[in-house]
């Protein structure tokens, strides 16, 4: 099950960061270049595959989604990018002290006072 979790987190950062266009892309050319290679020598067929000349349908799904993925991220985006946390949007109003803190913090400054000088004798 931890595996798994680890894989599917792989997998949701390269689809968020595009890496499954560049999969699909690669799917393309592998099957280009196997379909190229079986009626001319490999190294034309290489040259066929990678010179954008002679896209397959694959490469066109390809780049019509990017482009799509593209035109999407500009309509989004942000006017203003926050790097920091804006501190004033943060703030807010400390609440007024308990009672029973005030008492405390009186009772804590009575006993702060200096002892009577000189100190009382024991009886």
């Amino acid at each position: 099950m931890n595996r798994l979790l680890k894989w599917l987190a792989v997998v949701a950062l390269v689809v968020s960061l595009g890496g499954h266009w560049a999969v699909l892309q690669g799917v393309a050319w592998t099957t280009m270049l196997a379909r190229f290679a079986q009626s001319m020598p490999l190294a034309q067929a290489v040259i066929f595959t990678f010179d954008g000349k002679h896209p397959c349908q694959l490469c066109f799904a390809v780049q019509k989604g990017q482009q799509a993925e593209q035109k999407e991220s500009k309509l989004k985006a942000p006017e203003r990018l926050l790097l920091f946390l804006d501190l004033q949007l943060v703030a807010l109003p400390s609440p007024p002290p308990p009672a029973q803190l005030v008492w405390v913090l009186d009772s804590v400054h009575t006993h702060l006072e200096r002892p009577p000088h000189p100190p009382p004798r024991a009886v």
